[in-house]
Order: C-alpha cells, then structure tokens, then sequence
C-alpha cells in the first residue's frame, strides 16, 4: 500500500473522519503499480524505476524503543530477519531514538485529533454532497465497539470529547511530532525509516476490539500504533508484505519517508521489493 503525503493527492469526494490527518492512497500488487496509479492521480512525468538488484548506498533507520514496543514475537523476528536481508543487500541499517516520550506523544496527538475532528469532517461532507443521511444516522448505526467509543470520544459533551482549548494545543504537539520524525532524515541522514507496519497480524473479528500483543492487554488503536507517527508529521509512507505467520497472516514491512518525497520513496521502496521477491 501507498500513503502519498498529505494533500499530493485529492481528496474530492472521499468520505472524510479528520480534515488534518486524511490522506488518500491506494492498495496495489506492486511498488509499480503504486508509481503508476501516483502519475496518474498527480499528472507527474513518468519515471525510470532505479533496476539496481542491491541497495548499495541506501541507509535505513529502525527505532525499536519505538516501534517495538508491543511487538508480536513472530512479527518481530520476521521483521529482524528481514533487516538481516536488507543489510546483505548492502543497505546501512541505523539504530536510532526518538525519545522516551515519543510514542505516548505521537498517539495521543493523533487519536486526539482523530476523534475531535470526525464529527464534524463528515457532518460536513453529508451537508456538502447533498447525501439524504445525518451524522446521528451513522452514529446509531455503529456497530457495538465503535459505537462505544464514539460515544466516550467523537459525540461533543462526551467524557472524552476534547475541549476547545485542549484541541488547539494538540497544534504544538503535533509540531514537536514533526520535528522529531524529520530528525530521521536531517539529523540521522537515513532515507527512509523502516518498521513493522502493524504490531500484529490481524486479530480475529471476535476479538478484534480488544486483543494481547506481545503478552500486553490493547484495543483496537494499536494496530495503528506504528503507523500513528507518520500520520501526524504528514509523512509518506510504503507497506510491503514480508511474509506470513504461522496462521498464515501477512505481516508488512513499513518505510516512511521525507515529506513531499513521495517518489524518491517509491523508487526505494521498489528497491526494497525487488530484494525480498529475490529472496523468497
């Protein structure tokens, strides 16, 4: 999957949650089809796939006090195993820290703006599109788990919904997000950081509201814990399947990049596919 930067594609028409954190994207078979699908939405020129069969001269950044932190055992060691592989590809893997406070930061940041926004993001676009359903439809609607907390966060008088006030604040924390992940670039000289894209593979449905990773009680939320930070510092970002679990469950591997850098990212990213498929 591809989540262009922010804005680099439009967003007319899509059903919206946040009007800060939306970003459209795309599910695809390949890193090319992702280029071509991003030529196409965005009238860029077409480009010339790096064909290098190694990744000499890339250099990677892993942070795993954040990003591993819950883990699923299985999901880690696939992951290690394939930064052992990215390495033998000649790639330079860097270990890195975000600060002990980072991942409490990014999430809150995110859900905080997430559930603050929604009501209104799509009030707006029911209103917008002359579409013959209320925000209170939708809401009823829930099915049991979401409905809950919708009704805890996204309804405004809720004991979650967020003040005024509080929601302006999230503005510098999210700032200090940004910060922190552009560090990975400028600081670190890394061309893309590199992580699991989910904890976890997929819980199953039953239990999908709340679940263990690596032996920690979580909810929902933390699927996209990992996903999260990029998310609030409006970050790109390629998913890439690296293999399945025991269950057969696929795990991916996730490579964030500059903003704006969308195809310098895509062209990594195929560099890196082009590596794993060779190592199957």
């Amino acid at each position: 999957g591809f989540t262009p930067t922010p804005r680099r594609w439009p967003r007319a028409g899509v059903a919206p949650i946040s009007h800060t954190l939306d970003t459209t994207g795309v599910f695809a078979r390949s890193v090319e089809d992702c280029v071509l699908i991003d030529q196409v939405v965005t009238g860029a020129p077409a480009a010339e796939l790096d064909s290098r069969a190694d990744l000499k001269g890339t250099r990677f950044a892993f942070a795993p006090r954040q990003y591993l932190n819950p883990v699923d055992p299985e999901v880690e060691a696939r992951f290690r195993k394939t930064l052992l592989r990215l390495a033998e590809a000649r790639a330079e893997i860097v270990e890195i820290d975000l600060g002990g406070d980072f991942q409490a930061l990014a999430l809150r940041t995110t859900w905080s703006l997430f559930f603050r926004e929604t009501k209104a993001s799509l009030s707006d676009f029911l209103e917008r599109h002359a579409i013959p359903v209320a925000f209170k439809d939708l809401h009823v609607g829930l099915r049991a788990g979401v409905k809950d907390a919708w009704d805890h966060f996204v309804i405004p008088g809720a004991p979650g919904y967020l003040s005024e006030q509080a929601y302006h604040a999230l503005t510098a924390d999210r700032l200090t997000v940004k910060e922190r992940m552009s560090e990975i670039f400028t600081r670190h000289g890394a061309h893309a950081l590199i992580f699991p894209t989910t904890p976890c593979t997929a819980p199953r449905v039953e239990r999908q509201m709340q679940f263990t990773v690596g032996g920690q009680a979580v909810d929902f939320r933390a699927l996209a814990n990992n996903t999260i930070p990029a998310s609030a510092a409006g970050l790109p970002g390629v998913s890439l399947p690296i293999g399945l679990d025991s269950h057969g469950l696929p795990i991916g591997l996730e490579l964030d990049g500059p903003e704006s850098e969308d195809r310098a990212l895509l062209g990594l990213a195929a560099r890196v596919e082009k590596v794993l498929r060779a190592s199957q």
